[in-house]
């Protein structure tokens, strides 16, 4: 664990030592600051690295990249954009050694959000989709094909493995893959609160009643489990902390719902409310993440 956040803490240090060469104003930095572009370049070197084992057409290579910062670029996307896909590239470097097949998770990294539509129910497939289209343009092998298709399905499962609710930990690379996903989970209150905030800004469009209700209840599934991270690694060091976020959010959620049923609220005025309060907090809670 130590080891893991002195590699967190160094790649920190990097950044910050590249965004002192520039002075930008914040709203430059927010937009295309130097941190911006540097784990923009983190991200091209890997994908570059991976894409050119598979074939020599560096243009193909390159629209593919472009189509995967513009995706994850969308303006709908608060939580499930580059920063979630650089967070699980610095898991997926760390965790190299115990990986089996590394390149499948990687595939899997840029692709298991590829396509995301908060209004959609067929978000992963769709995205499936888009990797399968790719991986005919990169030539992959069929193994390989198959392997990355079954770790995008099961982030539709609830991340949910046989290994989860059972005392002998996951070690293929589906378990590391999958505690990537979940590893924000895991983190310290202010960057989970930040991740919570997040969601919500995504479901927006849901009513707040509404939204409460529903996430409450995928995060008790959660807690329901007997581990929340599947691989030893993740379970030593996140979850513990996992579970108190997810039940701090989860008792927050429910306090919520019972307020409106209790107060007779409308959902679409409550929702007002909340947006409008997330909007006078939010910036300076955001200026508080790494």
């Amino acid at each position: 664990y130590n080891e893991y956040k002195s590699y967190l803490s160094n790649m920190d240090e990097y950044t910050r030592k590249l965004e002192n060469r520039e002075t930008r104003s914040k709203a430059d930095q927010r937009s295309s600051g130097p941190i911006v572009d540097v784990k923009r370049e983190l991200l091209w070197i890997e994908w570059q690295t991976l894409a050119l084992e598979y074939t020599d057409d560096k243009l193909v290579v390159g629209e593919w990249f472009h189509d995967i910062i513009r995706n994850y670029t969308q303006p709908q996307r608060y939580y499930h954009t580059l920063e979630h896909v650089y967070q699980m590239i610095l898991n997926y470097k760390h965790f190299y050694d115990k990986l089996t097949y590394p390149r499948n998770v990687v595939f899997a990294i840029f692709f298991h959000d590829f396509v995301y539509d908060p209004k959609s129910k067929d978000n992963e497939e769709e995205s499936i989709k888009s990797f399968l289209s790719c991986a005919e343009d990169l030539q992959l092998d069929e193994d390989v094909v198959t392997e990355v298709v079954s770790m995008i399905r099961h982030t539709t499962a609830g991340h949910l493995t046989p290994e989860h609710d059972d005392h002998k930990a996951g070690s293929r690379d589906l378990h590391y893959f999958l505690d990537f996903d979940l590893s924000i989970l895991g983190t310290n209150k202010i960057e989970y609160t930040l991740y919570a905030r997040n969601i919500r800004k995504e479901y927006i469009h849901v009513p707040e009643k509404e939204f409460c209700e529903r996430r409450a209840k995928i995060l008790r599934k959660f807690l329901q489990r007997r581990n929340i991270f599947a691989t030893d690694e993740f379970r030593k060091f996140a979850e513990e902390n996992a579970r108190k976020n997810v039940e701090g959010e989860c008792a927050m959620l429910e306090a919520r719902v019972e307020f409106y049923r209790t107060h007779d609220c409308e959902a679409h005025t409550c929702a007002e409310h909340n947006q409008s309060q997330a909007s006078k907090t939010g910036e300076s809670q955001l200026e508080a993440k790494d």
